[in-house]
């Protein structure tokens, strides 16, 4: 095997051992008329000094602030057509570059990279401890791997900023490289693809040439996650993270689904583990695995949002041991617009502590760690959503967890509450009265107010409305709780139907306010819900969907989408106006909830998203997802934007030929065009099975369209007869 030319292009990183390894590896890979440019960054002299008698490469002196301006030096000093822009701390597998250049035969294919330990997104590969003890033991393991990898390459959404082989003419047509490389714009040119039996290992030390252009140390830091059936929102969970973290430990507990498959195609270092009933040991597991200075909390049904420099120049800043985040409650429960101030980031000595509401908690003393809100980063928490709290079963989970918990800590004030929670959220109102009736004049602070809380909710439940007032007074003499007595106030009168007063005590609630001790940040925007659903209980419909589209310009979904349509509707307005009003930095999250309806119409809303925000990534993404439900035109033009973005592996025609929902004559027609304008061999068996069913009264009908839709398979299945 040999390649064309290329010229490679690294970056002088890692210690001087790292580096001096990586131009040992890379030097045997070399063809005769490759050239090689070495970019040392200023703060690194005694990296330079490995360079000593390498005739073989040029070096280049640089002064950028980052990695896009050292790129953009060395593409300056080379020529030809294919550039391998490579970190200077790698080690790779024999003949890696022969295999990594081989796919650019192929003219639609604008970027390439091998499999790479340590590396963002598809590319990424997860390698045991003894394969990186050292150089021999990698290019054994390299060996076995190469064995075991001889797929074709992959066409895939994005690749990492590691080790890439990249087409010089599409980089300069997309304006030239940028710190993580602009995929989303080379994706548009042609196709990305990631090469199975290449791999590199990176080092990624803290001295990584990758890390360089941010002022000051930066922190290393660690996304920890448990996870089990994530299949729905892990993709969208991870790809948010990008920016924010510099590696990700997915903890899984037993996933039956593509779980694993999906957090190890996106970067993370997967541990296949267990779960025994208990939420801190899980996620201490999880954190035992990570190798970051700071440790970054993140659930599957969370999608993280904000700006990735500023969280990182705050954390800069932070000299205590946790820092706290706005974690939004989006739709469900009553807990929508509720916000959470919760400790998700904290130092490596951080631990968790109980079996459900878990704390985090210092591993050494057990005291509970505190910090103050970190700018610059926010979680949309999707777990209380009515659906997904049905499908994954949160209720019956949360009890169990809720009864061993107070059998744990012998039934302390703390551990009880959340038992009362928990019983209110199974629907089991009668018991959850009764505990709170019980604990309530025992309990003192925070616990005493939580009893007071719940039973308002449960007796509310239960329509024991005098028994909610005469807990809604005692609240109201506890410091502190003022305000999380006149929410509740609010609720309650919704409940009764007194929908005036119910708007009142809204409008009267501060847009934002302290709340003592407790962690909730209490607003009007946590009742906006009860304020929309009052005004339009009231009438006032254009009201309500006026107040409902500022929510949503703010990226704010207190609905699920059936509900957000009604209401909508009720105003004159068409349901599009929701896709018309969004901004794009919540589009991800809207899919998110309109992927809670099952068999909705998603049509109208993807086609105003993509007149938007044409090429989103996530946009594609759940056209792709939802495609078996497209009807067969909207189909084809969303497998032709598919394939346009590289993305012909989830072409929504091949979907829709093999979804039983669809009707034979649906299947047909489907497969037939996929055949016809893409030549997808993977519509043929379909189509087969999809013939046998037709009957023969429909099947001179079906010839008919497909005439005028594929008429050359039309011409090849007619003389059989169908």
């Amino acid at each position: 095997m040999s390649h064309p030319p290329v010229s490679v292009i690294v970056t002088a990183s890692g210690s001087p051992a790292d580096f001096s390894a990586c131009l040992d590896w890379l030097r045997p890979e070399l063809g005769p008329q490759d050239e090689v440019v070495c970019v040392v960054p200023h703060d690194r002299p005694q990296l330079r000094r490995e360079l000593t008698g390498q005739s073989w490469l040029r070096i280049l002196d640089d002064d950028s602030a980052d990695q896009a301006g050292r790129w953009s030096a060395g593409l300056a000093a080379t020529r030809h057509p294919i550039a391998v822009l490579l970190d200077g701390d790698v080690l790779g597998s024999a003949r890696w570059l022969d295999r990594v250049v081989q796919p650019f035969a192929d003219p639609q294919v604008v970027a390439a990279g091998p499999r790479c330990h340590r590396s963002y997104g598809p590319q990424g590969a997860s390698l045991p401890d003894h394969a990186l003890a050292s150089p021999a033991s990698f290019r054994e393991y390299a060996r076995e791997w190469r064995d075991e990898h001889r797929e074709e390459p992959t066409a895939v959404d994005r690749l990492g900023p590691v080790c890439v082989a990249v087409r010089r003419a599409a980089l300069d047509q997309v304006g030239g490289p940028t710190a993580d490389l602009p995929y989303e714009q080379l994706r548009a040119a042609g196709r990305l693809v990631v090469v199975h039996s290449a791999l590199v290992a990176h080092v990624g030390t803290g001295r990584c040439a990758l890390r360089s252009g941010v002022p000051g140390p930066r922190p290393l830091v660690s996304a920890s996650m448990i996870v089990k059936n994530e299949e729905d929102m892990l993709a969208d969970c991870l790809t948010a993270l990008r920016g924010f973290v510099d590696e990700i430990v997915v903890y899984d507990t037993g996933s039956t689904d593509r779980t694993v498959d999906i957090a190890r195609e996106h970067g993370a270092r997967v541990v296949e583990g267990y779960w025994n009933d208990h939420f801190a040991e899980a996620r201490n597991r999880s954190i035992a695995h990570c190798r970051g200075e700071w440790i970054f909390v993140v659930d599957a049904d969370e999608i993280v949002t904000g700006d990735p420099a500023s969280m990182r120049s705050a954390l800069d800043q932070v000299t205590g041991p946790a820092a706290e985040v706005l974690v939004q409650c989006v739709e469900g429960h009553g807990l929508e617009g509720r916000g959470v101030l919760s400790i998700r980031l904290f130092r490596a000595d951080g631990r968790y502590y109980g079996r459900l509401h878990e704390q985090v908690v210092d591993r050494v003393t057990g005291e509970p760690l505190t910090g103050s809100l970190l700018p610059g980063v926010e979680l949309a928490h999707f777990g209380y959503t009515e659906l997904r709290f049905a499908v994954k079963d949160k209720v019956a989970r949360n009890l169990h967890l809720a009864e061993l918990a107070v059998e744990d800590e012998d039934g302390s004030h703390d551990a009880v509450a959340n038992l009362a929670r928990s019983l209110v959220f199974a629907g089991r109102l009668e018991e959850a009265v009764a505990v709170c009736q019980r604990e309530r004049a025992q309990a003192r602070g925070s616990a005493r107010q939580t009893f007071l809380e719940v039973l308002v909710q449960a007796a509310a439940g239960l329509r024991r409305f005098d028994l909610a007032e005469e807990a809604l007074a005692e609240l109201r003499t506890i410091d502190g709780a003022a305000l999380s007595a006149q929410e509740l106030d609010a609720r309650l009168r919704y409940t009764q139907g007194d929908y005036a007063a119910a708007l009142a005590l809204v409008e009267a609630f501060p847009r934002t306010a302290p709340t003592g001790q407790a962690v909730q940040v209490l607003s009007r925007g946590q009742l906006v819900r009860v304020e929309i659903m009052s005004l339009h209980k009231l009438g006032r419909h254009e009201d309500a969907a006026r107040l409902l589209c500022e929510c949503i310009e703010r990226g704010e979904f207190p609905f699920g989408m059936a509900e957000m349509t009604a209401l909508l509707v009720a105003a004159g307005r068409p349901a599009t106006t929701i896709a018309a009003v969004v901004p794009h930095r919540s589009v991800r999250e809207l899919l998110l909830v309109a992927a809670q309806v099952p068999g909705a119409a998603f049509d109208d809303l993807l086609e105003v998203l993509w007149s938007r925000y044409p090429g989103d990534p996530a946009v594609l993404a759940f056209a792709a997802r939802v495609g078996a439900h497209l009807p067969l035109i909207r189909s084809l033009d969303w497998a032709a934007r598919l394939r346009q973005h590289g993305f012909a592996d989830s072409c929504t025609l091949v979907a829709l030929s093999g979804a039983a929902q669809r009707t034979p004559r649906e299947r047909a027609l489907a497969a037939a065009i996929a055949l016809e304008m893409f030549g997808d061999d993977r519509a043929m068996p379909p189509l087969e099975r999809a013939l046998a069913e037709i009957s023969d009264e429909e099947a001179p009908g079906l010839l008919d369209e497909m005439r005028q839709l594929a008429p050359g398979i039309a011409a090849a299945i007619e003389p059989a007869g169908v």
